[in-house]
């Protein structure tokens, strides 16, 4: 089949200092892939992480980029495609996906070129007037790309009717549709078509989202999440309709990887898996009636209010080895102001539950919200040291970062001029790079909060391996034999990996 369509994922940049480098299947890709040829439509994939693992080159400001190089990117699209389609990530790389746009209309000018994502949606109007972009896909873009496809393919596309899009009109103004209708049949959204990109380079190394359990694939048993958290772009991403899947379909999509791929582990991409109870038991309770075998984690984050005494033991029993927690902070008013809606009591309560039953817990703090003060963040680190005790084994102390598309950014952006120039994304690093922590709260300077972070991961660490002396050695002995249980032992192996990776570049 002639190829209609070129979708890219664009090598990632990672800073230097960062601990973690998550080489994980392109998901979301997989899935506008899968619609489109499901649509009839010839799709070419290029992965530019997944076809070059091990590679990375230096890029500015401390970082690399890991995977293909710009040029070897444009250099795989298939010349005689029409539409190409470039995938943007977290919104600190809009200036290296800007770049890759940029170098396909050098070489292609004629082709219809579609930027996607959280970034896209969250800011299409600076998208398209500061890129090559033609088309912002905005939101879920299944039904969205597989309109301006056909529309365009057949030579009638009238951007005008499509929503969901945004597009350059007369005199290159930006025009932004009505949003679409999020799809409620998510079953009936065809599977990633994971045969189109390099899928075997990451299954034989255990590359993906959470710990390396082996052979691992991303799936997703919902889409959405009904909470509306103030730093989270969710909502204009996804709206807060919470929609999950058939669990009979879901493990229907698992048996079929594991038979054809030998899938020892699933990660789950969901932004909140665990929401109603009687779903979650339903899933665990039909793994065992299946007989199915494979372990699956909850890498991204989940409530705690639906994970008691029982389904902790189901989670475990059906094959849950590790989760994450969210619960973000340790302070009421700071809770009640970033619309978390938790209670840390529950939190604790579901920790030592799941701990109890055989679960690896990490958690996620978030310090340096605006107007955040130095009490808050002591009734924060007396919550840090709880979890410890409670059973958690790994904690990450993020700084907050006024994230394009959330409700703190639209305030922040209401209070003073932000500039959303290539400093202010390489800032929106700061969030996992501790080295350029960026404070957004009146009490703390950069520095400070940066000092606040490490105390905060340090009490942590220090709490759980008082409760628990014997961790540390353990996780020692897991890198030392080539396994992995928690997700600091994962972030060893990719510390020594990439002084692998120095030591042979001769840096």
């Amino acid at each position: 089949m002639p190829i209609d369509i070129c979708l890219i994922r664009p090598a990632i940049v990672v800073p230097a200092k960062n601990i973690t480098t998550m080489f994980t299947p392109p998901l979301g890709l997989a899935y506008l892939a899968g619609s489109l040829r499901g649509a009839g439509f010839g799709v070419q994939m290029i992965d530019a992480v997944g076809e070059s693992l091990d590679t990375r080159h230096p890029a500015p400001n401390d970082c690399y980029y890991y995977g293909l190089s710009l040029a070897e990117t444009v250099n795989r699209i298939d010349p005689d495609c029409k539409i190409v389609g470039v995938a943007f990530g977290f919104s600190f790389e809009w200036p290296a996906c800007r770049d890759l746009v940029a170098a396909i209309r050098a070489r292609y000018p004629e082709k219809l070129l579609i930027g996607g994502g959280e970034h896209i949606t969250a800011l299409p109007e600076q998208s398209l007037l500061e890129s090559e972009l033609d088309f912002c896909v905005l939101g879920e873009g299944e039904e969205t790309a597989t309109e301006i496809a056909a529309a365009y393919l057949a030579g009638n596309l009238a951007p005008e009717t499509i929503d969901g899009i945004a597009y350059k009109g007369a005199g290159g103004k930006a025009v932004i549709n009505p949003r679409r209708g999020r799809r409620r049949d998510i079953d009936q959204i065809p599977w990633p078509a994971w045969d189109l990109m390099p899928i075997e380079n990451y299954l034989e190394r255990g590359y993906g989202f959470g710990v390396n359990r082996g052979r691992s694939l991303p799936v997703m048993a919902s889409r959405g999440c009904p909470y509306q958290c103030t730093f989270c772009s969710n909502p204009s991403m996804w709206t807060t309709r919470w929609i999950p899947r058939d669990p009979d379909l879901l493990l229907d999509e698992m048996q079929e990887y594991q038979d054809r791929y030998g899938i020892e582990n699933f990660d789950f991409y969901d932004l909140t898996a665990i929401v109603k109870k009687a779903w979650i038991v339903d899933f665990c309770r039909k793994i065992d009636e299946r007989g199915m075998n494979f372990t699956w984690q909850l890498p991204s984050g989940t409530r705690s209010e639906a994970i008691d005494e029982e389904v902790a033991a189901l989670l475990y029993k059906s094959g849950c080895r590790n989760m994450s927690y969210s619960p973000e902070s340790g302070a009421p008013a700071v809770l009640a102001r970033i619309k978390k809606k938790i209670t840390t009591d529950a939190v604790l309560t579901s920790i030592r539950a799941s701990f109890a039953k055989g679960m690896n817990v990490k958690c996620n703090i978030i310090l340096g919200f605006p107007g955040e003060t130095f009490a808050e963040v002591l009734q924060s680190y007396r919550f840090i040291i709880q979890m410890g005790f409670a059973g958690a084994f790994d904690i990450s102390v993020w700084a907050f970062s006024p994230y394009p598309g959330s409700e703190l950014f639209a305030a922040i952006s209401a209070e003073r001029e932000m500039v959303l120039d290539d400093a202010y994304f390489d800032s929106l690093r700061s969030y996992a790079d501790a080295s350029k922590t960026v404070s957004y709260s009146e009490h703390f300077t950069d520095a400070r909060l940066k000092r606040l972070r490490v105390i905060g991961t340090l009490l942590f660490y220090a709490a759980a391996w008082a409760r628990r002396p014997y961790r540390p050695f353990v996780s020692l002995l897991n890198v030392a034999r080539g396994r992995q249980e928690s997700r600091s032992e994962m972030g060893l192996v990719n510390v020594l990996r990439r002084g692998r990776l120095t030591g042979e570049a001769g840096e």
